[in-house]
């Protein structure tokens, strides 16, 4: 009798451990079935009345007729338009302290500046962003390298999506800089400012020396390889984002303040084959031709409508970049401007260039699959099609539409925001309650 309860005990053992086992090697997928009114794909034809199949946070189909799992937990939404969520190729907000002083620091990184519970991520995600580029400012010479973070997470590692991503060239010399001098022995300094000639001269001087510094580093590699000697010297760690930017391992992206900085910008890209992208001040437009003969990609500055005076004429021309761009074939992502009503939103940029006559089409990939393409990670972002994350949003109406909110944010499968329970936003919109003694005018009214 003891050897069977010990065998049934050991019996009883091995098959608990097993299920744990393989409990363990094969977790139990999440599946989600999303039944909507209206799919924008981007990637392809608007569907009617389909459905997106979403399995451990990655879509696995999307069409009009899906076969749904019994087990797959279904979100019903025949009342709105899901589309993927909106992407911002360019941000200097969110950070706690941008560096916007000191010229030369291409090995800063935006990871070790951005704030999580800075107002900026809580207001892009209500707006439906669910990926961002964050880069240093436009106000030095080499600010620094990004950071892509989605804005829902308490801290830097919960928000991150990509950490090295983007180094900031600013060909926008700074208003006021300060010049150390040394003069026998005393040194002073003097606060003036830069001309863009000599803003450009500093940065040639910076790639000289930093092709001397890789010539004696291989120099003094090579030497210890003929005497056989190990070789343990490490590349200077305030030099490898720039290294990393000549290797192509880092994107560039330039900023130019005028139309008169994307000739320099391009002889940079040239002289360099750095891979581009070119971040634009508000008279870009002027050098969309130039843009367009490079097939280079821009972001273009949040005030999309400006008024230029005719030189000959003396009248006032209305000058719409993104029709300028559009027509010059230049893929464009938009900018957002906290400060400006409009201009915060990402589907006003877009909805500004289709009353302008860019196609309705085009605009939307300029807020969605276009910047992520430009931040490097439209493998993930930017579309709904198999193989992606599920990082939608849930509108009440057509993505254009001034009247239109957004009801759902959902980020790799799980949703991160509702906005039902958005208290702070709930709050913005409530009646104002009458002060005691005070009828409101339903009650006068009534009486």
């Amino acid at each position: 009798m003891r050897f069977r309860s010990c065998a049934a005990f050991v019996c009883v053992t091995l098959i608990v451990c097993m299920v744990g086992a393989l409990g363990y090697a094969a977790p139990v997928r999440k599946k989600l079935a999303i039944k909507a009114g209206k799919i924008i794909t981007i990637a392809g034809p608007e569907i009617q009345d389909g459905v997106i199949l979403v399995e451990d946070g990655i879509i696995k189909a999307v069409d009009k007729n899906v076969e749904i799992p019994w087990d797959a937990e279904v979100i019903e939404a025949k009342d709105r338009v899901v589309m993927p969520g909106f992407v911002l190729a360019h941000t200097s907000n969110g950070l706690d302290a941008p560096n916007e002083n000191v010229p030369e620091v291409p090995f800063l990184s935006t990871f070790d500046s951005i704030d999580p519970v800075n107002p900026f991520f809580e207001d892009s995600l209500r707006d439906g962003v669910v990926a961002m580029l964050v880069l240093p400012g436009n106000n030095t010479l080499l600010g620094g390298t990004g950071t892509v973070v989605k804005p829902y997470g308490r801290t830097v590692e919960a928000m991150l999506i990509k950490r090295y991503t983007g180094l900031k060239i600013s060909l926008a010399p700074p208003v006021q800089q300060t010049l150390r001098y040394t003069d026998g022995g005393y040194s002073y300094q003097a606060t003036g400012n830069i001309s863009r000639m000599g803003h450009m001269q500093r940065f040639r001087r910076y790639m000289a020396e930093l092709k001397d510094y890789l010539e004696q580093y291989e120099q003094r590699k090579k030497d210890a390889k003929e005497q056989e000697k190990p070789f343990d010297e490490e590349i200077d760690a305030r030099k490898q984002p720039m290294i990393d930017l000549l290797n192509g391992k880092l994107a560039a992206f330039i900023y130019c303040g005028i139309a008169a900085d994307v000739p320099k910008a391009i002889e940079i890209q040239e002289t360099h084959n750095f891979n581009t992208a070119l971040v634009l001040g508000t008279d870009g437009y002027k050098a969309a031709d130039l843009i367009s003969k490079k097939k280079m990609p821009v972001i273009l500055d949040p005030q999309l409508v400006v008024w230029e005076t005719n030189q000959q004429t003396n009248a006032e021309e209305m000058k719409v970049a993104p029709a300028i761009f559009y027509k010059a074939g230049v893929k464009f992502a938009f900018q957002t401007d906290t400060s400006e009503y409009g201009r915060r939103y990402l589907w006003y940029q877009a909805a500004t260039a289709v009353r302008y006559g860019v196609d309705r089409a085009e605009a939307l990939k300029s807020i969605t699959l276009y910047p992520a393409q430009f931040i490097g990670i439209d493998n993930r972002f930017g579309s709904i099609e198999s193989g992606k994350e599920a990082s939608l949003i849930f509108l009440t109406g057509d993505p254009l539409d001034a009247q239109t909110w957004v009801d759902k944010v959902m980020i790799g499968g799980e949703i991160v925001y509702e906005k039902a329970k958005d208290l702070r936003l709930k709050k913005l919109l409530e009646k104002p309650k009458p002060e005691e003694g005070q009828q409101t005018s339903q009650d006068k009214n009534t009486d």
